[in-house]
């Protein structure tokens, strides 16, 4: 049934946060006991009746706080829940633009290798991220070609036009984002931008002689070794905390060991990444990229922590994104 995908990831939601959905979305809490958690008295039939009259207004709201797996992401986009413009899947192109203060101090119009080098992780990073999240849409891209302009390096690009709106989504809300912990993307790909980028200070440490290498290594060795002592100092306060954070919870609840574990178990999950950008900011920018509210909620859960990944590596950095309309 189209409609049990949803109904399942709005049950796994807390009761605190359903509410919220349903709030956010405008509409009248009349849901049926299950949705409610009340699986006794709840009416499999009626919840689903439920899940499929409401889907549209709550599915954005609830994608801001339950990231789903590819599998339910395809079966929301097969059954309909999810719609997009299938106009979206033909090849468009357009135009990236990185501009980076240090771009700004290039001469007659060259930049340095590791700038271009850096930008190009940056953008394949970000295409990355958008064809997984676009998997379940049936999106297929093409890696761009480069020109490279005074003071920018510019990305003239083909592939479909769910990239396109992709990147424009992330490069406006990605500066909307409340303080918030979105953790950075692909670790592989923003080392290597870091390492790029501070090319002089490898080459550095590359040309180091023998004895400072010996000397590193002397206090590399008391370094791990006062490291050790400290990992058991604090492996043993962890281990003290934690007795007594289960202890405080006992006492709160009970001392049945059971009711403490249940009460760990409640604590609600880390927030997908588009719960930290103001939901107005997400729907102007969809529409504007021709994406479906909750479309865009999902590009943002996956495409968000690698943009912060670059920034974290590329401080200053700003991204526009273009499209290219031929005469």
């Amino acid at each position: 049934m189209s409609s049990e995908v949803l109904r399942e990831l709005i049950l796994k939601l807390t009761e605190p946060d359903r509410l919220e959905i349903i709030r956010e979305a405008g509409i009248s809490d009349y849901r049926p006991a299950l949705l409610r958690g009340d699986e006794e008295l709840g009416d499999l039939e009626e919840a689903d009746s439920w899940v499929t009259q409401n889907s549209a207004r709550i599915l954005p709201h609830l994608l801001r706080r339950t990231d789903p797996s590819d599998d339910e992401m395809l079966q929301l986009v097969q059954s309909g829940m999810l719609p997009f413009d299938r106009g979206l899947l033909e090849p468009r192109e357009f135009l990236v633009r990185f501009n980076h203060p240090a771009m700004r101090t290039a001469l007659d119009g060259g930049l340095p290798l590791s700038e271009v080098a850096a930008t190009s992780l940056a953008l394949t990073e970000l295409i990355t991220s958008l064809l997984a999240a676009n998997r379940s849409f049936g999106a297929d891209a093409v890696m761009p070609t480069v020109r490279i302009a005074a003071g920018s390096v510019d990305f003239l690009a083909t592939g479909p036009g769910l990239i396109v709106g992709g990147l424009g989504l992330l490069a406006t809300c990605g500066v909307g984002v409340i303080s918030a912990p979105v953790t950075g993307g692909t670790a592989v790909l923003t080392s290597a931008i870091d390492l790029t980028l501070n090319w002089q200070k490898r080459s550095s440490e590359k040309g180091r002689g023998d004895a400072d290498r010996a000397k590193a290594d002397a206090e590399r060795g008391r370094a791990d070794a006062d490291r050790a002592r400290a990992d058991a100092k604090k492996i043993e306060a962890e281990t003290i905390g934690q007795e007594l954070e289960n202890e405080l919870i006992r006492i709160r609840l009970g001392n049945s060991p059971s009711q403490a574990e249940a009460h760990r178990a409640e604590k609600p999950e880390t927030h997908p990444a588009s719960f930290f950008v103001p939901f107005a900011l997400i729907e102007r920018s969809s529409q504007e990229n021709g994406l479906a509210v909750a479309h865009g909620v999902h590009l943002i859960n996956r495409g968000l922590p690698s943009l912060f990944g670059i920034l974290q590596v590329m401080p200053g950095v700003s991204i526009t994104v273009e499209n290219i309309v031929r005469q």
